[in-house]
């Protein structure tokens, strides 16, 4: 049985992968850190799409035994699961500076962003391989090429992310199985905290995109094969921009970004 693999998939974007992967015909297992709202959402998808079978799990990621934790209750739950889509899309974000991020912050990001991202590739792909089918989406960020200082962590947990799977995919090359990434710039998800207008307003200008067309954007990306996207004019001219900027003006930004939205 083929089987869709979604991580922070209780809301937000990786709700929306799920939806359109079941839509899709794919089975899913969803993975979030709650378990009740794992549950929750699980039981929602399941009500639009009922002939669809649903794995939910509740774990926390951030901790270096997750993705075996992971593996093994796919393994146990759904002995016959080939596992042919891996997405993976759970990320944090906490908009201040480094140094007033706690220990427990820089290590839960880098922990999901990085070491839970390529564990899970590594635990997953061998079947892929062995079948010469399967697909691996990477959800990386627009803050690879364009580090705000305020999310300095994310930016560069987000450049890992592009590196090791444009390094993956090219490793792939011939196997069948499918690596990308994908580089949104500002997405309507729980993760941006804006009020109801500026969410619209930021939506209207092109600045950010609902997670209904970001998600239809990378799963066409990710099932034509193809390597990565930066979705958007306005995030396609803000990548160029960032390998222009001076760090005089960067600092000018992240003071006037910091004392508006109080993120020191």
């Amino acid at each position: 049985m083929n089987y869709a693999l979604v991580t922070g998939s209780s809301s937000g974007m990786g709700l929306e992968y799920v939806r359109q992967l079941a839509q899709r015909g794919y089975n899913i297992i969803m993975v979030a850190l709650f378990q009740n709202e794992t549950d929750a959402a699980r039981d929602v998808v399941k009500s639009e799409f009922p002939q669809t079978d649903i794995l939910s799990i509740g774990l926390d990621l951030s901790t270096s035994d997750a993705p075996l934790v992971l593996y093994e209750k796919v393994r146990s739950e759904r002995p016959d699961a080939f596992v042919e889509v891996l997405i993976n899309n759970a990320g944090v974000l906490y908009p201040r500076h480094f140094r007033n991020m706690s220990k427990e912050q820089v290590s839960r990001i880098i922990m999901i962003h990085n070491h839970t991202t390529a564990m899970l590739c590594h635990y997953f792909l061998p079947e892929m391989l062995e079948r010469k089918r399967g697909y691996i989406l990477n959800i990386s960020s627009l803050a690879a090429v364009f580090p705000y200082p305020f999310i300095t962590l994310y930016a560069a947990t987000k450049a890992f992310t592009k590196v090791f799977t444009r390094a993956l995919r090219t490793e792939l090359k011939g196997t069948g199985v499918v690596a990308s990434s994908i580089y949104f710039g500002a997405v309507s998800t729980p993760l941006y905290n804006l009020k109801d207008s500026l969410r619209r307003l930021a939506i209207n200008l092109g600045v950010m995109i609902t997670p209904q067309k970001a998600c239809r954007i990378a799963l066409k990306m990710l099932f034509k094969g193809k390597s990565g996207k930066t979705p958007g004019l306005v995030n396609k001219f803000a990548a160029l921009l960032a390998k222009v900027l001076s760090h005089t003006v960067v600092a000018w930004i992240d003071k006037f970004v910091t004392n508006k939205w109080n993120l020191a």
